[in-house]
């Protein structure tokens, strides 16, 4: 699997990113980093669970014309980034994260994070406030389970045959990917990794996310759900919905499912764009001009992201 993440790194490398690793107590980091070509904050991208950085190349690219800066770190145990010999756990993970932003990151960003990036980047934003400008979170996991839940929760990462891969990949998706049997294979091999499978079998119910700590959070905030998303249980939205604090904006859309920058790229740049123009151009009296779709507002006074709602998006 290194072979294939080094062959799409060297790929990103011809297109103007740099590779680099970052030691941390836990281990080295592998960052991709670029050179952005526009006025918004710097952009930094957190993966979800056994992807990389690199995987996220339609997200990054599309921003790049727009940002000052792109950032995506692999997690400890993904990607390049070291395994640790003694396996992962979500301590490690979370400190070698912390260590890496404060070593590369010198100006409030824009933080994308998906799925198990999406907890990441609420974690970071609790613990480095200072380090984030905005929250651009899509299917963020993170929400609390108790112990029968959160095995259940584990049990469906347990991909012992090619057609549990199958299933898991479908799920994945809103509609059935023209690559699912190759991906069904790579997803398997993954999360057959050690590392990995320490990772699952190591999380606790006291490792997710603490609703009181969310309602203190006073950056912009979008969270985009997949209506067919079929990883996260609809209860973890609901979690989201009743916890974040008033002025994040919570949009559900139809035909996302639960990795819309694979299967819908340009679309969730636009959002992603919009977002990020919003944060931007937080002054009084300055006109916000939003894509299609993405029903983002802002007030004479101070534009905010209006609240969070049960809207359902196109």
């Amino acid at each position: 699997m290194q072979l294939s993440d080094r062959f799409l790194v060297g790929q990103l490398q011809l297109r103007g990113f740099t590779s680099r690793r970052v030691r941390t107590s836990a281990g080295h980091v592998h960052v991709l980093e670029a050179a952005g070509r526009g006025s918004l904050p710097p952009l930094l991208v957190l993966h979800g669970f056994s992807a990389a950085g690199h995987l996220y190349d339609g997200v990054m690219l599309r921003m790049r014309p727009h940002a000052r800066r792109i950032v995506a770190p692999d997690m400890l145990g993904h990607g390049l980034s070291d395994m640790p010999a003694a396996g992962l756990c979500e301590s490690a993970c979370r400190s070698a994260l912390l260590e890496t932003i404060d070593r590369i990151v010198d100006e409030p960003c824009i933080v994308f994070g998906n799925s198990l990036g999406g907890a990441a980047a609420l974690t970071l934003a609790i613990d480095r406030p200072e380090k984030v400008r905005g929250l651009f979170l899509v299917a963020p996991g993170g929400a609390p389970m108790d112990a029968a839940e959160l095995g259940a929760f584990v049990d469906r990462f347990r991909l012992r045959t090619h057609d549990e891969a199958l299933d898991f990949v479908d799920r994945l998706f809103a509609k059935p990917h023209p690559m699912r049997q190759v991906l069904a294979w790579g997803t398997r091999k993954q999360f057959g990794r050690p590392g990995l499978r320490d990772l699952l079998e190591r999380v606790k119910p006291e490792d997710l996310l603490c609703p009181r700590e969310l309602g203190r959070l006073r950056m912009p905030i979008q969270v985009v759900w997949g209506a067919a998303d079929r990883i996260l249980h609809p209860t973890h939205l609901d979690f989201f919905r009743r916890h974040l604090p008033a002025h994040a904006k919570l949009q559900v859309v139809e035909h996302y499912g639960h990795t819309p920058h694979m299967d819908h790229p340009e679309e969730l740049h636009r959002r992603l764009l919009a977002f990020a123009r919003l944060v931007h151009a937080r002054t009084p009296q300055r006109e916000v001009v939003t894509s299609p779709g993405v029903e983002l507002s802002a007030s004479a006074e101070r534009p905010e992201l209006p609240g969070i709602s049960a809207s359902v998006a196109p």
